[in-house]
């Protein structure tokens, strides 16, 4: 694979995950899946607020459609970085271990790199939260032909969030060698996990009364 993960191609990627190496895996896997999910929270935004029966406030939606962009380069970056975590983690094995200096920095240097596995996916998690965040304050403005795209955000951003949060968990209990000491790494997830996750239960409720609405309006029946 490229040294980047947005440098290859999505075959390459898939072929890359789908292959016997360790990388890329859930975590750089999801965060892909991510970024495309806040790509189409920016199509709903965008095709929105373009639409001339849109009655909106044009200038919040452009507001929520910078925040979008941000969290999209963002989520992009955990992936390049999830593979570079593990990377440094499996160099720390190649290290000397002979005399009580060397094994001293080694020591440090696998606790870097348990912490940077560990911080990755929590902050990637976080960054997925935050997205179903925005794809909330979207709702009242989505319309309702793009209402299902705003749907597939978000329960797309929800899955990477649980793919997020379950690594993470597993380097915590698996590979680092003190759990107690990530406590504070995890402060304040269970608010605004469960915060995320009734987010966006609403929004696919919301979502689906926007287009029985609109089926309604027309006179269409299932």
């Amino acid at each position: 694979m490229p040294t980047h993960v947005w440098d290859s191609t999505l075959e390459n990627f898939r072929g890359a995950a789908a292959s016997g190496e360790p990388m890329p895996a859930g975590v750089s896997v999801s965060a892909v899946s991510a970024s495309l999910a806040f790509g189409l929270l920016a199509k709903v935004l965008k095709v929105s607020g373009r639409r001339k029966d849109f009655t909106g406030n044009l200038p919040k939606l452009e507001t929520l459609l910078e925040s979008v962009r941000g969290e999209s380069k963002r989520m992009m970056q955990f992936a390049d970085e999830d593979i570079s975590a593990f990377n440094a983690y499996m160099a720390t094995s190649r290290l000397p271990q002979v005399t009580d200096v060397e094994i001293e920095a080694r020591k440090r240097a696998v606790d870097a790199a348990v912490r940077k596995a560990i911080e990755v996916p929590l902050a990637a998690a976080r960054a997925a939260a935050s997205g179903i965040g925005l794809c909330s304050e979207a709702v009242c403005m989505a319309h309702p032909n793009v209402a299902a795209d705003l749907g597939a955000a978000t329960s797309l951003l929800a899955g990477a969030m649980r793919v997020f949060l379950l690594c993470a968990d597993s380097n915590i209990r698996l590979v680092a060698s003190d759990p107690s000491a990530y406590r504070d790494a995890v402060a304040g997830r269970f608010e605004w996990e469960n915060r995320a996750f009734r987010q966006a239960e609403s929004v696919l409720k919301q979502v689906t009364a926007v287009i029985d609405a609109a089926s309604a309006k027309h006179g269409r029946k299932v």
